[in-house]
Formats: C-alpha cells, structure tokens, sequence
C-alpha cells in the first residue's frame, strides 16, 4: 500500500531549518569582555578571596564603560543589574565607593548599574527590568541564597533552577553570572570546575567558570583561573592569572600567569606522594589490581591515581613514578612508548 505525501509544508515555529541557521553567518561568538559569553557563568571560591570585590568591580567598569583586567569594554549598553543578597546597602555603598577611589568611573555611570535586594520572585523581576532597560551583564551574589531547590546536591534540582535563568540569558542575549563558593576539601586540589559546592549539574549548566583563589604569593596577590571557558584559549585554561589587589580591593592584571600546577605545589603538599603514609598507597594499589593478572596502561593507571587521591593528573605521574621506584608495581612492557604496569609480588605487604 502506497503511504500518501505529506503535502503539509508549513514548518512550525520552533523548528530552525540548517539552511535557516547557516544563513545567519555568524563569523565571531560575542563575549562580554572577552571572557563572559551570553548564558550562565559561575565565579567560584573560598571565603575572603574576594569574590564580590571582583564582582562589584566588573560592574562598575562596565557601566563606566572601561577597562576589566586590563580588558577593553565591549559592551552594548554600559548597564548592569546586581542580585545581592550577602550585603546590605550600607555595606554596598561603602564598598562602591572605596573602590571607585581607584577605578576612578565618573558619577553618571552609577546610574547604569540596578540593585536588587529583594529576591522574591526574582525571575519576574530581572525579565521587567530587562525589557524595561536592556544591560550588557546580570550579576548575581549568591547562588546558594537565591537557590529555591531543597538540596543543592540534587542534580535535577539544580538544572530546573539553573534553566530559567539560563533561559533569560539566551531571551535577552546578555551574560549571566552567578557567584559561589568551593568546597573546603578543593582548597588542597588543582583548579578544577568541579571544586564548587552542590551538584555536577551547577557547572554543566555554564558556558564559564572561574575559581578565585588566595595565593602563597602574598597576602595581596590573587589567582583567577579560568576551570571552563567555551571561547577560551587551551592556554588560558591551563594557567592563572595573576592578579593584585590594590587596599582599595581593586584588583589589576600582573600580566604574571602561574600554571595550574604550581598552585598545587603551594597550597596542598600533603597531596604529594610522600605526604600520604604508605599504608594508604599499599591499599590504593591492592584494590586497585585486585589479582595478580590485572594490567594497566600508564595513561589508565594515571587516571585512577588521579580520580582516587582527588589530583592532578601531573601530580598523579609522581604517584606512578614513586610506586615504580618503590617496586610497588611493576612495568612489564618492553616498549618505550606504552606502558603494562602490574602489581609486584615480591613484596610481601602487597600478596594479593
């Protein structure tokens, strides 16, 4: 039986033929700055590294309309909205104008920058204030306060909260970013997106995340690392930026970059190799070959050290390379280029 054409063409609304989208030429992803993409973005970090001082002076800068980090204004409007809800106004207006004693932004542009302190339904008020007045940028101080879900760890939870506000980004094609704090544990582990409070879900929901972090430097030297960009160089994302902050908690671009690496070395020892006793390394490698025919590949091997000691996966080499000096495992391969480690036995701790 022959099946009758579908002589229905009308395509509805919310289908976008490819000729439709290739059609839109669009030759550069516009991003606020060069670092704030249109959707969600998280800064993160530890408590006193000056999350909202960085915060607060981005929107200064923007509705300035001058440079961030050294970076030029690229905005549309020069307006920002903020959703603060660890401050009041009195703290608010102190720390706008210690700031602005170094940015030096003239007094109209204050105009250009819209508090909220009030956060009941929220959703409702940014998307009025947006039609009502467009901003280049809509910054939010803090997700855990303004997060309506009963657990911040309840992935389904997160994403439903996390899409309205990722809907009103993509509506009014503006940035979206979110401040938030890390877990105390990651303050010992590589920058990683995966070092803030709550749910996986948070940072698969943002386009950028930044972790802010106190640096062994000095008391005044910053480290912004950049943990996923979209739009940003590998290079970027591989070492911090060092910044400076000023008594007046402005913070400038040193044009200093400090590999993700060394921030390891200097704010977790503990997670070296030698730092862990070695009854947790025998338990490691017995669980981790659970007979004596199991073989792994360094790249393998490489990855469960880094996924159980919570490092690097430079670091994770060291762990390889000490348990091989240790004749804790064994390299049975006669390849330079890939490596069959196994447990050794002839060690007595290690019989399985």
């Amino acid at each position: 039986m022959d099946v009758p054409e579908n002589k229905c063409t009308k395509i509805p609304s919310f289908v976008k033929t490819g000729t439709y989208i290739k059609g839109l030429k669009v030759e550069e992803i516009w991003t606020l700055y060069g670092l704030f993409p249109v959707g969600i973005s998280l800064l993160v970090g530890a408590s006193d590294t000056g999350k909202s001082m960085a915060l607060r002076q981005l929107a200064i800068c923007v509705a300035g309309r001058m440079k961030f980090l050294g970076r030029e204004w690229n905005g549309k409007t020069g307006k920002v909205i903020v959703v603060i809800t660890e401050d009041d106004e009195t703290a608010t207006s102190f720390f706008l104008n210690r700031q602005n004693i170094d940015i030096q932004a003239p007094d109209e542009a204050f105009d250009n920058i819209r508090y909220i302190f009030d956060t009941e339904n929220l959703i409702e008020k940014l998307t009025a204030e947006m039609q009502r007045d467009p901003a280049d940028i809509i910054i939010l101080d803090a997700l855990g306060d303004l997060f309506n879900g009963k657990d911040l760890n309840a992935n389904n939870q997160v994403r439903s909260f996390l899409q309205q506000f990722s809907n009103l980004a993509n509506r009014f094609s503006c940035p979206i970013v979110f401040l938030h704090h890390t877990s105390k544990r990651s303050e010992d582990l590589a920058p990683s997106k995966n070092n803030s409070i709550g749910s996986q879900g948070i940072e698969a929901k943002c386009r950028l995340v930044m972790e802010l972090r106190l640096s062994a430097q000095g008391p005044d030297i910053r480290h912004l690392c950049i943990v996923k960009g979209n739009y940003i160089s590998q290079r970027d994302k591989s070492a911090a930026m060092d910044l400076m902050m000023s008594r007046n908690f402005v913070f400038t671009d040193t044009g200093k970059r400090t590999d993700f690496e060394d921030l390891v070395a200097k704010n977790g020892k503990r997670k070296a190799p030698e730092y862990i006793d070695d009854a947790e390394h025998i338990a490691f490698i017995k669980a981790t070959f659970r007979n004596k025919h199991d073989i792994y590949t360094g790249r393998d091997f490489t990855a469960l050290v880094a996924r159980h000691f919570e490092v690097s996966d430079k670091t994770a080499r060291m762990y390889k390379a000490m348990y091989l000096a240790k004749g804790w495992i064994k390299d049975k391969s006669r390849s330079k280029s890939r490596s069959e480690l196994t447990i050794n036995e002839l060690t007595g701790k290690l019989q399985i």
